[in-house]
């Protein structure tokens, strides 16, 4: 299992919620898993991995809604999945600082702003 990308989603009609992605380059595939819920599907692109995890999402979402399974809709994945999830991001923002060093040597520390 390769590391490729650990994305941030959202639910449209659903404010607040977030979803973690991670995708991984798995036997000539790329797996795509929404880490929250434990729902997963792959592709033979980033693209195709990303559109079958939003059915299987949508469908996951339906299923516990119709059964009324509330309390059990949020089901964190495999902690090494989270694990592989926070060193991927953790790589991606490094290479964004280092991409915008010469921005922060130049107007020192930048301002910080809270969502």
């Amino acid at each position: 299992m390769e590391p490729l990308k650990a994305l941030t989603g959202t639910i449209k009609h659903l404010p607040g919620l977030s979803l973690h992605i991670l995708l991984t380059g798995e036997d000539g595939v790329i797996v795509a898993r929404c880490l929250d819920f434990s729902v997963s599907s792959h592709g033979e692109n980033e693209e195709d991995a990303l559109a079958s995890l939003s059915d299987c999402i949508a469908d996951y979402l339906n299923h516990a809604v119709s059964s009324g399974a509330f309390d059990e809709i949020i089901d964190p994945d495999d902690p090494r999945f989270w694990n592989i999830f926070r060193m991927q991001k953790l790589k991606d923002e490094s290479a964004i600082i280092k991409k915008n060093v010469h921005a922060i040597k130049e107007a020192d520390i930048p301002e910080i702003c809270y969502a």
